[in-house]
């Protein structure tokens, strides 16, 4: 595999260009990494504002009142609700999986059959979040499209 990178003279010149004989799952991983790379939520970590990439987070949950996206090493507490954050994510491969929880299709390592028709997900950080009943199905439905999408893109 070859890479090129060539320098431009103004941001709205700035593209990503791949190249590939088929979208495999791992070409369509680096055109939504580029896609969602330099977009963030406002979060607050110790005390501090902070941006949260769409990129880093590992899944969104909501606790009582207050909402948190996890990262790979920390917890940043955002002032958006749920239901605005699983709208505002869905073109980024951000899917709800529970009532309380939104997960990044894209920081999935597996997935595996829990009891009574739920799922587990083992996420890329080691963590495990579950799929409950009732969105099961909408996942599976997100990786498929995910799947059939790259397979379309031939």
């Amino acid at each position: 595999m070859r890479v090129s990178i060539r320098k431009v003279a103004v941001p709205q010149e700035e593209q990503v260009v791949l190249e590939c004989m088929a979208l495999t799952p791992d070409f369509a991983d680096i055109q939504n990494y580029c896609l969602a790379k330099g977009r963030s939520l406002s979060g607050e970590s110790e005390g501090r504002q902070r941006p949260v990439y769409y990129d880093e987070i590992y899944y969104i949950e909501a606790v009582g009142e207050k909402v948190f996206a996890c990262t790979a090493n920390e917890e940043v507490e955002v002032k958006t609700r749920l239901y605005k954050l699983e709208e505002q994510l869905a073109d980024f491969k951000f899917v709800r999986c529970s009532k309380a929880f939104l997960i990044s299709l894209l920081k999935i390592e597996s997935i595996r059959p829990a009891l009574n028709g739920r799922y587990c997900a083992r996420m890329k950080n080691g963590e495990d979040v579950i799929i409950s009943r009732k969105y099961a199905r909408a996942v599976r439905r997100s990786i498929k499209e995910a799947l059939s999408w790259s397979s379309e893109n031939i």
